[in-house]
């Protein structure tokens, strides 16, 4: 398993919606447009092919490896509780 950072920008609503369904089904929503994920490479593997086939040319996502070292020097910051894949620890300042 490996620590992934989805971040993306779809500008037609419908296919906005698709593919926010299709992340949600591998990763935690942290923001409108940002997944995190602790998936392995054959499961990023599926899920890059199932995004980039409702992608439009105007369309772009970023995918992110992040190693476990920097993976749990993320801060989060904000009034809402955050929920954690496989119940990592993090820090809230």
């Amino acid at each position: 398993m490996k620590n992934r950072l989805v971040i993306y920008d779809v500008r037609d609503p419908k296919r906005l919606s698709k593919i926010a369904k299709i992340m949600l089904n591998y990763g935690v929503r942290v923001q409108k447009s940002v997944f995190e994920m602790d998936i392995d490479d054959k499961t990023f593997g599926r899920l890059r092919k199932e995004i980039i086939s409702y992608m439009e040319i105007e369309d772009y996502v970023v995918f992110f490896s992040v190693c476990e070292r920097d993976w749990q020097k993320r801060m989060k910051f904000g009034p809402e509780k955050f929920e954690e894949p496989n119940d990592k620890p993090f820090h809230i300042l």
